[in-house]
């Protein structure tokens, strides 16, 4: 499936003047999808059409991604994606549902968890930096601190410096097969619509928040009833096993799934071992349930 066909199958939602894309695919329990940086919903579908007679999936592009609108002047944050999330949620009608999040997703799963609606019936956590560890590899680290400067930051967006061959350097570094060039091109389509490109210092924004809030989303996980799945790339530079450990820390009752040769993007790289994991982890849920 490519982008285009993606949007095919979803829509838009008005919030706030802002249109957001939304989607619901499937049959079955619902399960709210919350994806990548820089990416979008999109990232999701292997998971979906491999899962879609189990679940109901509702998707939906964080304003600033994808086909939402990108507008210069919205106040990014990972506090207003959890905002947005509750808004898709209410108007697919879901007050109850899992969530299967990644990357900058896991800190909005958690702040949805902190906020207590919808309420969270099960999570599943796909390599996410919910607790920092800094980089020391400097190819990595530099761009992240140039986007982060007052000066800087508004230069590479206004220069439009984030391109194409800057995302096909940075997925080779994290993930574990090289991309062919039309998944390239497919991830730098949704970048690029509406000139997203303009705005990646904004979106950047959410990295000294997660460093802010790391501690208390951390706490409200491990104090949470829902049950946890980590499904981990064990060779992702970003967010490494030692972020995953941590997490086992305040959740040693999770269910973890190392992916041994697997990179940053879990349900990219491997979506049948994926799949697999969280319709485990579901089965085993229900029969936990039943016995109790």
């Amino acid at each position: 499936m490519n982008p285009t066909e993606w949007r095919a199958q979803g829509k838009w939602l008005w919030l706030n003047g802002t249109r957001v894309f939304v989607g619901r695919h499937g049959h079955g329990p619902p399960v709210l999808t919350l994806h990548a940086f820089p990416t979008a919903s999109y990232d999701f579908y292997k998971i979906i059409t491999r899962l879609a007679e189990h679940f109901t999936f509702i998707t939906f592009d964080y304003p600033g991604f994808g086909f939402s609108d990108k507008p210069h002047t919205y106040p990014y944050s990972l506090l207003e994606y959890a905002t947005v999330a509750q808004h898709v949620c209410a108007h697919f009608g879901y007050e109850r549902l899992a969530v299967f999040a990644h990357d900058i997703g896991d800190s909005v799963a958690l702040e949805l968890l902190r906020r207590g609606q919808p309420q969270v019936e099960g999570l599943g956590l796909l390599n996410g930096s919910v607790w920092s560890i800094p980089f020391t590899d400097w190819q990595m680290s530099l761009p992240q601190r140039l986007s982060l400067h007052p000066v800087t930051g508004p230069l590479l967006s206004q220069w439009r410096l984030f391109r194409k061959a800057t995302l096909r350097r940075f997925f080779k570094r994290i993930f574990a097969r090289p991309l062919s060039e039309v998944e390239i091109e497919a991830f730098w389509a949704l970048i690029a619509e509406q000139d997203g490109a303009a705005n990646y210092h904004r979106l950047m924004g959410y990295m000294p928040e997660r460093w802010r809030y790391q501690t208390t989303w951390l706490k409200t996980l491990a104090a949470h009833a829902a049950p946890l799945t980590l499904i981990w790339g064990m060779v992702d530079p970003v967010a490494t096993p030692a972020v995953a450990e941590e997490v086992m820390r305040y959740r040693p009752d999770a269910t973890y799934v190392p992916l041994r040769d697997i990179g940053h993007y879990p349900h990219w790289e491997s979506p049948d071992r994926v799949a697999e994991a969280w319709l485990a982890a579901w089965r085993a849920r229900g029969s936990n349930t039943s016995s109790t």
